[in-house]
Formats: structure tokens, sequence, C-alpha cells
């Protein structure tokens, strides 16, 4: 279905909506980044990938020698061992959660769209999959003025975030180093223009371009374990923010990292998934032009629902003026979908929450209360710019009306 803004989306019959805690900042010192997608692992620990560590990090450390650069200005060595993006660990309870350093991951370089950003992660039969964008660079985006996310692949890990295959660093540094002009501080500086930055050395994203380039897997719980079939889903976006849609791709959960085997949804007349093999032939299972951000879908075993969390800034790539959240339902992940809540202003405007995720092992399926995980205002010195958590409640609705 396509609406113009959230607000027209049906009402959910079935449940409320309810903040009940104030936010929770990490209780790590030092600790930045946002986009955080995570998997809750067979380990029984909570793995995410953590975007712009302090813009980037250098042996395990946030670095940034000139903040109006973004390290940028470093010598070509110093700049080959930073990373855009790094996988962590979180520790502890909600109310004093801790994260750590699993992965650096060298070599993705880069801050915010000028390099690799997380969108998306899944723990499958005790195996780590991360999926992530940007692998090419700055690109214009599908709406001017917003966060270019696109070019998006998966890697995957068999010993919980500590090596990675494919072993991209080598090669994502080496193509930065090639094409990227670090000496303009811009992220649109690349000497080799988009339309020939398909790729290199042979190598290409599984998901090239923007219509499949931020996908967030579908998260079934502690490892994958209450998946109701033998697929794994994931759902994306067309840009980082503001974007325009939804489409929705499945791959079975042992083929995961082949890309002939994903399959995208087709609806029909009546709303039902016809599986395609080209992603050229879905369509969307939502369309809010100028309100998709970066999405997460969570799948709630006791209410048989599924919840789809998105969001929207209110300037393009600007945070001052705050930003919007987007809670639906559902009882199949192709929808149709209901509006749960919505919140025009999400927690306080100059905190500018955004990329929310629902941390599945802190939330309790009998009383329906857990915690949302999201990250903050990027352009503040203002302490938001970091995990955080607020604590929430469902109630089922046993009326038609609120």
């Amino acid at each position: 279905m396509k609406y113009n803004h959230p607000i027209e989306i049906p009402r959910s019959k079935s449940l409320f909506f309810d903040w009940i805690g104030d936010r929770i900042p990490v209780a790590s010192p030092n600790e930045k980044g946002d986009t955080h997608p995570m998997a809750w692992a067979d380990d029984d620990k909570i793995y995410i990938g953590t975007g712009d560590p302090n813009w980037m990090v250098l042996d395990g450390n946030n670095y940034v020698s000139d903040p109006s650069r973004g390290g940028w200005s470093e010598s070509p060595e110093t700049y080959k061992g930073m990373s855009g993006q790094v996988v962590e660990v979180i520790t502890g309870e909600p109310e004093a959660f801790q994260v750590h350093r699993v992965h650096d991951m060298p070599g993705y370089v880069g801050p915010g769209g000028g390099g690799p950003k997380p969108c998306g992660m899944i723990c499958v039969d005790g195996k780590l999959y991360y999926a992530v964008q940007n692998l090419l660079g700055w690109k214009e985006p599908a709406l001017p003025g917003c966060q270019w996310g696109g070019d998006a692949t998966i890697i995957c890990s068999e010993d919980h975030g500590k090596t990675w295959t494919p072993e991209l660093n080598t090669l994502l540094g080496e193509f930065q180093e090639k094409y990227f002009d670090r000496t303009t501080g811009a992220a649109q500086s690349w000497t080799l223009p988009e339309a020939e930055r398909t790729g290199y050395q042979g190598w290409e994203p599984m998901f090239p371009g923007t219509a499949f380039g931020g996908l967030s897997f579908l998260q079934y719980g502690k490892n994958n374990e209450e998946a109701v079939d033998d697929y794994v889903y994931a759902v994306s976006g067309d840009q980082w923010d503001n974007g325009r849609q939804l489409l929705l791709g499945r791959t079975p959960k042992d083929r995961i990292m082949d890309r002939g085997a994903w399959e995208f949804a087709q609806l029909d007349e009546n709303g039902d998934p016809i599986w395609k093999k080209e992603l050229a032939e879905a369509t969307p299972i939502l369309e809010i032009p100028g309100h998709i951000g970066l999405p997460e879908m969570v799948y709630l075993p006791s209410l048989k629902k599924y919840l789809l969390l998105t969001w929207g800034l209110h300037t393009n790539f600007r945070t001052p003026t705050g930003s919007e959240l987007t809670i639906l339902e559902s009882d199949k992940p192709w929808g149709p979908f209901f509006l749960v809540q919505y919140d025009w202003t999400w927690y306080k405007r100059d905190a500018c929450p955004y990329t929310p995720r629902i941390p599945l092992k802190w939330f309790d399926n009998e009383t329906l209360e857990g915690y949302l995980l999201h990250s903050g205002n990027w352009e503040t010195n203002m302490p938001y710019y970091l995990p955080q958590v607020r604590k929430f409640r469902l109630t089922v609705r046993t009326d038609d009306c609120r």
C-alpha cells in the first residue's frame, strides 16, 4: 500500500504502544556511533554493528585528529588502518548495559555515506551474518539531499565476529586509496564516476544500487529459533534516511551468502507474495515517500505478530529539527500493515533519535515489555550520538478504537 504520511495508515485494532521509561545511555565511557543492527546469538550475547564510531577508529580506539575532516587528512598509512564501522557486543542488563569491541574491521574506511555502513545482522545456526552498505562509496541518493544507502553485501562469521568471510578489508582499503580524494574532506570526492564504480578487481556487492541496498534481517529471536519456516527474510528501503519504499526478500537459511538463492516479493491483487528471482520484478510491501528510514522488523511469538519500525528526519540528512518514529504491526512480513504508534517528535527534538532496534533478548513475551535501542543527533556535542535504550510496553487491545 502507498501512503503520503504514516498517520494515513489504518490504526491497529490489536495493539497499543506506550513509553514507560526515560532514555538510558550506554554505560561504557567514550562509546559513540549509530545504526546498530543486532543479532541475539546462540551464545546468548547481543552482537551489533556500529557505524561511524566517533567517525573513525584506529587500533581499537576512537580516533579523530582533525574533527572537521573526520580523519581524512591523515597519512595514507594511518588512514588505511582506520574503520568507519565496527562489530561490537552488548553486555549487562538494559538499565546499565555496556558495549565492547569485537572487531575493528580495518579497511572499511570512510565516514557516513562516504564509506561502508552497517544495515543488518542476524545469527542463524551459530553463524553471524552481517549486511553492510555503501561499499562503493558515496553516490547520488534516490531523493536529493538525503544520505546515500546502497551497494550492499553480506559477510559471515563462524566465531562470533572475530573473523569474517569474504575478507574484504584489504580490497576495500585499496579501492578507497585508489579512487577517493581525501584532500577535499568531502564524502562526494571520488575520482571515478559513480556509474563506473560497480566493483573492484572482480568483486561486486551482492545487492548493487539502492533497491535492496540497505537490507535489515527479520529477527526471529535467539539464533533464529522462532523462525516460522526455513527461510531468512530481510527488508530494505531505497536509501538510508527519508526514503520512499520497502522491499522484502528471502533466501533459504543455509544459502544466505548465495545471491542466486535470494528471491523477492511481488504482491498480487490480494496482497499475497509471488516470489521472484529478479529484484526488478519486486513490488513494495509499503510506500510512504519521505518517511522510510533504515528499517527494523521483529517477530513476537506470543502475539504471532510482526513489528515493523521505521523513522524519518524532519530535514533531509540533518538533525536540528528532530525526527519521527513509525511502528506498524502485521500478521505477515509482507503486510498489510497497521499503525501502532506514530511520534512526530520522537523523544526530544535536539536528541533527534534514529535507527530504532528492538533487542529481543530484552523483550518479555508475557508482560509485552521491552526496550527500543537507537542512536541520536550526530551534529551536536550533547550526549546523544551513542547507543541508548528506552523502555516500552505493548498492550493487546480489547476494543475497536483508542
